[in-house]
């Protein structure tokens, strides 16, 4: 079974300590208050308009939504339509790889890089088309099978039989084997969980018996490979056995089979691997490659500052880390839960210095997002309500540790945003985390159609990824929802404390930035002083090429590199490229990495000392640039 129940009831760990219960009178009490009572704050809060949208929906066919625009894009040859191919979408995109969908082996054939998604059997590829890749590898082409289970493939492909399977548990890379495996050198990276063994039977995966002539790169548990190469003159040919879909795209919506070996503090990386995968057979097999680097401005990695306020006596102590930030020279979004109702599990605390607390945190040049209204310990379990619910009318009430009544999920995610666009003059809240991580299948829905964008609710060791990701609707595998996922790295909450606890979150740090990923840190802004310490030890200790920003401006950079439009054009000059970029949002940082060592930069760009990366300038709301690259003479 999933992680979830048949209903769809999500069963994240519950990692943050428990609150202090109010006596049983002052339950009584905090229930029968009225809407006018001025400790709630419910007469005075101030509220702004936030309309509820219909649903938007992506399910475009993706041979239009991903076109054919330059020679260097590989192709995702789509062999059934049955299937989709949002797994292997989000890995390429992700890694800033260029590709295109098609139906038509014709114009895949015509580039260098085809990958054969989701499947491939007797019927995939007629008469002629396997003599066409077997020439078209010859001559320095390169295909990335998913799931060959034909014999009649296995002499393109390098194996002689193939056993299909749902017990099968663990993936074992060989490390330096092949180019393709290059970032794949620790040990989390070289042995991966595809579920835990307490399941008997996970999702269906392909051993492969290997030809002579292959060589094994993966391997399961079974001693059968799972991924194979073979050479074929200039080129080579590489099959898969387990599906994107199961180990990308699964993790992502935290329907794996409770593959993670942690939950927070660890390095995970059970799906990087597989985009890891595909960015080296693509920087490798593609001399000409070239692909939008995942960090902003040249850097390694990022450090995500966020805080969550949670707490009636969080908000002044939050003022410390805003100030200790800007010392350092940078900022954090801090998480605000807006409780102007008291219920069985706390007080209301959203009014008067609190506000003027949090107002100051803006002004100071931090950002702030949303964190429920009631974080309840139930929220996952919350029905998506009827979008209708609005301040002061919504009055929901956590009954125990993680009961409630009244609650409802457009309730937590509008009347928060409400509250906060109101008593915050300039701010538009477009950023969500929920009460305790807990994700409710229908948040998408909710935050996509009250005009959120960005949402941080599951952890990077729990989705098994340290790369933001397009988060799909109802957490299933259909469709995205056009909101984007920044999973938490590092938390405060595990014993031993943070403080005693820097060594390995920098460990965690540099294991992310060897692979371009950023990493989320949450801190409570509670016991201000030890966590303060530990935060300030932190940022002074950050590894080269690791820079430090505030969420907000990190995730407002990916969304806008997500959809960004650009071409490769190559002159006649093979030694030249132009490159065209145009970004429908503000983008700043955009870097673009290239295979070929540069020689010379025309127009508005800045070569990077490594000479392989240029650097744009800002790009505005439907900006447009174009770049002239020189590379060096015989590349």
């Amino acid at each position: 079974m999933w992680k979830d129940s048949a209903l769809l009831q999500f069963r994240p760990r519950d990692y943050k300590k428990k609150q202090i219960y109010l006596s049983a009178a002052l339950i009584a009490a905090a229930m029968a208050s009225s809407c006018g009572n001025d400790r709630d704050g419910v007469a005075h809060l101030r509220v702004a308009e936030v309309p509820v949208h219909a649903l938007l929906q992506s399910s475009a066919d993706p041979t239009i939504a991903f076109p054919e625009l330059f020679p260097l894009q590989v192709a995702v040859y789509w062999t059934n339509p049955d299937e989709g191919v949002l797994g292997v979408a989000h890995a390429l995109r992700e890694m800033g790889i260029p590709f295109f969908v098609t139906r038509d082996f014709s114009r895949a054939i015509h580039h260098r890089l085809i990958i054969i998604y989701p499947s491939a059997d007797s019927t995939t590829f007629a008469a002629g088309q396997i003599e066409e890749l077997t020439r078209h590898m010859r001559s320095g082409g390169s295909l990335f099978a998913v799931n060959a289970v034909a014999r009649s493939l296995g002499a393109l492909f390098g194996f002689t039989a193939v056993t299909s399977s749902r017990q099968r548990h663990l993936v074992n890379f060989s490390a330096g084997l092949d180019p393709a495996l290059r970032y794949l050198n620790r040990p989390e990276e070289l042995q991966v969980p595809l579920g835990a063994p307490k399941y008997g039977k996970i999702f269906w995966t392909n051993g492969y018996s290997p030809a002579e002539t292959a060589v094994v790169l993966a391997h399961f548990e079974d001693g059968s490979a799972a991924v194979l190469r073979k050479s074929w003159g200039k080129g080579a040919a590489y099959v898969c056995g387990v599906s994107f879909h199961d180990v990308v795209l699964r993790n992502q919506v935290n329907r794996d089979y409770d593959a993670e070996r942690h939950y927070i503090n660890a390095f995970e990386p059970g799906a990087d691997v597989w985009l890891l995968l595909l960015r080296a057979w693509y920087e490798t097999a593609e001399p000409a490659a070239v692909r939008i680097s995942t960090i902003p401005g040249g850097q390694m990695s990022a450090l995500l500052l966020s805080h969550d306020i949670d707490w009636e006596n969080s908000f002044t102590p939050a003022l410390s880390f805003a100030k200790a930030e800007a010392s350092l020279q940078t900022r954090s979004t801090f998480f605000i839960q807006t409780k102007y109702v008291s219920d069985a599990n706390s007080h209301a605390f959203f009014f008067g210095k609190n506000l003027a607390d949090m107002r100051g945190l803006f002004s100071s040049g931090h950002s702030i997002g949303s964190h429920s209204i009631i974080h309840s310990r139930g929220f996952n379990k919350f029905e998506l309500g009827t979008g209708g619910e609005e301040y002061p009318v919504y009055q929901p009430r956590g009954t125990g540790f993680d009961t409630s009544t009244g609650a409802s999920v457009f309730g937590e995610v509008r009347v928060s945003k409400q509250l906060l666009d109101g008593e915050i003059s300039r701010q538009y809240t477009d950023f969500f985390r929920a009460g305790h991580l807990r994700v409710p299948p229908t948040l998408p829905e909710a935050l996509q159609r009250c005009g959120y964008r960005f949402d941080s609710s599951f952890t990077a060791d729990d989705v098994l990824s340290n790369f933001p990701y397009a988060l799909p609707l109802g957490l299933l595998f259909e469709e995205d929802s056009g909101i984007y996922e920044f999973p938490v790295t590092i938390d405060d909450s595990e014993d031993p404390p943070l403080a005693q606890r820097v060594d390995n979150a920098l460990e965690v740090i540099r294991a992310n930035a060897e692979n371009g990923a950023p990493n989320v840190v949450l801190i409570h802004t509670t016991e201000s002083q030890g966590k303060l310490l530990a935060e300030e030890e932190l940022l002074r200790r950050l590894p080269p090429g690791v820079t430090a920003l505030d969420m907000e401006s990190f995730a407002r950079f990916w969304r806008a590199r997500d959809r960004l439009q650009w071409t490769i054009r190559a002159p006649r000059d093979q030694g030249q490229m132009e490159l065209e970029v145009t970004s429908d949002e503000q983008i700043e940082g955009l870097t673009f990495e290239f295979q070929r060592e540069i020689a010379d930069v025309k127009g508005d760009a800045k070569l990077l000392p490594d000479r392989r990366r240029i650097l744009l300038p800002t790009l505005e709301t439907k900006g447009r640039i174009q770049i002239r690259i020189q590379f060096q003479n015989g590349q």
